[in-house]
């Protein structure tokens, strides 16, 4: 997903915060008098999985339309084909500085029933590394849980893409899970600093990661909530120069650059046994979802290196009070490598997009991996906008990470605390908008993006 935002929903998100009340709390029903009910002190009665995933149901339909939605309204430009939204855009990033441009979202209607079925969201932006990127986005809702996705960037300086990406939790009218993604990208967001934990933040070293190749995902209902996934990826890549032109890798790790910069093929293939009773796939409010997953690559099927990856990983959302404005949500990951050593760009990571948001991308590079994060993921209002739900959402937060080069080597003290808050605008079925700040020992961080981080 795009990690370019507009800044404007960051302001509307704290002003809805801060005008809209908070929905009440609904009474829980009382168990019926029985043949002792007199000897008994009412109390409520248990409910089930499906009496929960009810109540979260209604908790998040339409109420009356508040500031986010007139704020939304009186900027909307209305058309026959739909409404067309102009977001202005400013993005943070650690590793290549600020961004900002302009990115108009438009809605396009279904011509018989007037619902909102696609959006396109072009964008122009600015950044001094990159200088102009030019991005189109094409998200299509096939119904509430199905999508594709279509993305193309190219910038005048190192960044290419070309991507489609597919979901379907109902593939061929069963009950199989399905996604398929091809894509073509070149960025030059990544920074190296060496292996480990002791690696030095005054060593980092900007760097181009070029992708090529295809993912298919398939999960396989076993049962009851258990799954057994199947991911196929073939992928040919290397790295080259970055756009930041006063810290290249090749320069600082000359020894790590000429074997990342030829071009290497990853033909991997990963078994996971899973279990996934959460209320749905994207904008989780209840539920758990666990794995454990071995991850092959194999040179006898045509991969440059030999080894494997192996992941244990548990998400969970609590609701608490059964009502769906307060949800906690945890996130468990172990993941290390065993076998052939791969280039850097291959081994478990640790930063900004991989489990620890006070740090850049690629912070942290060894082996092995531990990421633990808790988060409170409190629903401010609800604002119904044309066919759309828009919920706002604070979530203060706390990552807590390392990397290892083996599981032997762990040490608590090697932890890394991120903690930090997250203001959210999520808009029904599929889509959640996110600015993160976050701060620790490595200093403060902006995050904006589209999705959850777990």
């Amino acid at each position: 997903m795009s990690k370019k935002l507009p800044l404007i929903f960051l302001a509307l998100i704290f002003s809805i915060a801060a005008s809209a009340g908070a929905q009440p709390l609904k009474k829980k029903r009382l168990v019926k008098p029985g043949p002792k009910a007199n000897e008994e002190i009412s109390r409520p009665e248990a409910k089930t999985k499906e009496d929960i995933l009810k109540t979260v149901e209604q908790s998040t339909a339409p109420l009356k339309e508040g500031l986010l939605s007139k704020t939304l309204y009186a900027i909307t430009i209305n058309t026959k084909y739909g409404p067309i939204i102009p977001f202005p855009v400013v993005d943070s990033s650690k590793d290549l500085g600020p961004s900002f441009g302009i990115m108009p979202v438009i809605a396009i209607k279904d011509r018989k029933t007037q619902d909102i079925k696609s959006v396109v969201v072009p964008s122009v932006t600015y950044n001094e590394h990159l200088r102009t990127t030019l991005t189109y986005r094409h998200y299509i809702f096939i119904d509430d849980k199905r999508y594709f996705i279509l993305r193309a960037s190219h910038s005048e300086r190192v960044e290419r893409e070309l991507m489609a990406y597919y979901y379907t939790p109902q593939f061929l009218s069963s009950n199989f899970r399905l996604s398929m993604e091809a894509k073509h990208w070149v960025t030059g967001k990544p920074s190296f600093y060496g292996l480990g934990i002791d690696s030095k933040l005054a060593d980092k070293a900007n760097y181009s990661l070029q992708t090529t190749g295809e993912e298919i995902i398939l999960d396989i209902p076993v049962i009851n909530h258990f799954f057994l996934n199947l991911d196929h990826s073939y992928f040919e890549k290397k790295i080259g120069e970055g756009p930041v032109t006063d810290g290249q890798l090749k320069d600082i790790f000359p020894g790590f650059y000429p074997e990342a910069s030829d071009m290497h093929t990853f033909h991997t293939n990963r078994v996971s046994f899973v279990y996934d009773d959460t209320d749905h796939p994207f904008l989780p409010k209840i539920g758990t979802y666990a794995s454990a997953s071995a991850l092959y690559s194999n040179k006898r099927l045509g991969s440059d290196y030999e080894y494997r990856t192996y992941s244990l990983q548990m998400k969970n959302y609590y609701n608490y009070k059964e009502e769906g404005r307060y949800v906690t949500a945890v996130h468990y990951l172990l993941q290390f490598q065993r076998g052939d050593v791969p280039p850097f760009y291959e081994m478990p990571q640790l930063g900004e997009s991989t489990g620890l948001r006070m740090a850049g991308d690629g912070r942290f590079t060894d082996r092995g991996k531990f990421v633990f994060t808790i988060e409170e993921r409190i629903t401010m209002s609800k604002t119904p906008f044309y066919k759309f739900i828009s919920e706002t959402e604070i979530a203060p937060f706390l990552d807590v990470g390392t990397v290892f080069p083996k599981v032997s080597a762990f040490r608590a003290r090697n932890l890394k605390y991120g903690p930090g808050i997250s203001a959210r605008l999520v808009i029904r079925p599929q889509l959640v908008a996110t600015v993160d700040f976050a701060y620790g020992s490595e200093g403060t961080n902006a995050i904006i993006r589209i999705g959850y981080p777990f």
